[in-house]
């Protein structure tokens, strides 16, 4: 985002809290556009420091982080924007001084260290940050510069990023989590899907400017914006209920919505399929409902179809890890079942893995078999592995549909929105 977008986020997803919540922040709508920018004002180090004391003489209070962190500011993250799970830690950090600073009426610091969250925001929604190559060199070859007057200066980041989209009409908040730790997570966790569906604006964003057509490139940066603006309307309203002990009892987390850390699939899946399976050989190929046998019956239930590799090249298995906010979650419960139609001559093995050890394995399974009962305590786990295992030797690679239905993490018991 530019320095015009991300004031924009900003006022945008404080206008969008409920009145009662506005009226006790009471703050200018000017400080509140301006606290989107503090990363971009202060961690440029070209700026002298007498000029960063006089835009905000307690600067480093907001926007440099203590020891300890993956990094000391936002913009040095070793990991680019579009890695957002990965900063998780940072943005628990920054929930925490949100929320510290709510409850001791300290709602201008509340709004600066709510900034800096929401200029990550805008980040990992910018599609110049968040292409598939850091570089552009990819971007270079796919969609070299025409040679035309207008795009001698063009340049595939900072020409994009220039591109100014208005926020669009925000949903009303929500609560995305009981404690810090469970909303920075849920918070990287959006941020992450944000980040996989705004990379779509970055090639029609080029064409655009290669047509010389500013009004279309400005119709596309308008999703990213209204996207960052939600995320960060849920992250204000979160940390000010956190704050007040408003959570209440939240329900589990569906883990298909949530996107992993890291995944390997076989080519012709390409990742997990949500709410079934693909039905290969890869021809015409429809993705069939996940359905598993239960109890001698065949159901239809949500969940996520995976097939393992083929080992052409590697182990024939396929797997998925996610991270795990630390002490939020007790238990991870799921059905996991060959395909009960699709998989027929197919056999795998399910495996649950937590910090990269095995704590439940189903053995063999065929569609014959009732799918198995999972529930595995997480206790103080980090990452969650769900890995399946060709179980025929490699012969049957075109049947062995896996399906894990209804994969669920479920909360610890919270009383007043503190973990117990």
């Amino acid at each position: 985002m530019n320095g015009r977008s991300h004031p924009k986020i900003m006022i945008a997803a404080y206008l969008s809290l409920p009145e009662e919540m506005r009226r006790t922040l009471n703050l200018p709508l000017e400080l509140v556009g301006e606290t989107g920018n503090y990363p971009d004002y202060f961690d440029d180090p070209t700026r002298p420091a007498e000029e960063k004391k006089q835009i905000d003489p307690d600067w480093e209070k907001y926007t440099v982080y203590p020891d300890g962190l993956e990094a000391r500011m936002l913009h040095f993250f070793p990991a680019p924007p579009s890695d957002q799970l990965k900063r998780i830690g940072i943005y628990t950090y920054l929930f925490k001084r949100m929320t510290e600073s709510f409850r001791e009426n300290k709602y201008v610091d509340f709004i600066k260290f709510s900034g800096c969250l929401s200029h990550a925001m805008g980040d990992a929604t910018q599609p110049a940050h968040i292409g598939p190559d850091p570089n552009n060199l990819f971007l270079s070859q796919l969609l070299p510069v025409p040679d035309r007057p207008h795009l001698k200066d063009f340049h595939y980041h900072t020409s994009v990023e220039a591109v100014d989209g208005e926020c669009g009409p925000l949903s009303p908040p929500h609560l995305i989590g009981a404690s810090e730790a469970e909303a920075a997570w849920k918070t990287a966790s959006d941020a992450q899907s944000a980040v996989l569906y705004c990379r779509r604006f970055l090639i029609p964003t080029i064409q655009a400017l290669f047509d010389n057509d500013r009004k279309r490139a400005e119709s596309f940066a308008a999703e990213p914006v209204t996207i960052a603006a939600e995320l960060t309307a849920n992250a204000l309203y979160s940390a000010i209920r956190i704050a007040r002990n408003e959570t209440g009892e939240l329900p589990s987390v569906d883990l298909r919505q949530m996107p992993p850390l890291e995944q390997f699939h076989d080519l012709v899946y390409g990742s997990a399929v949500l709410d079934g399976n693909r039905n290969v050989p890869p021809n015409n190929v429809p993705v069939t409902p996940g359905q598993l046998r239960i109890n001698g019956h065949i159901e239809t239930l949500p969940g996520l179809g995976m097939l393992p590799h083929s080992g052409m090249n590697g182990e024939r298995s396929c797997h998925m890890t996610w991270l795990l906010p630390k002490n939020v979650f007790k238990r991870f419960t799921a059905l996991a079942g060959m395909h009960a139609t699709l998989a027929a001559g197919g056999a795998a093995e399910f495996l649950v893995m937590l910090d990269g050890k095995t704590v439940w394995t189903s053995g063999r399974m065929t569609s014959e078999n009732n799918a198995a009962e999972i529930s595995v305590e997480l206790g103080s786990a980090e990452n969650l592995t769900l890995k399946v295992l060709d179980a025929n030797n490699g012969s049957s690679f075109w049947r062995n549909h896996a399906y894990w239905g209804k994969p669920e993490l479920s909360r610890r018991l919270t009383m007043i929105g503190k973990q117990s």
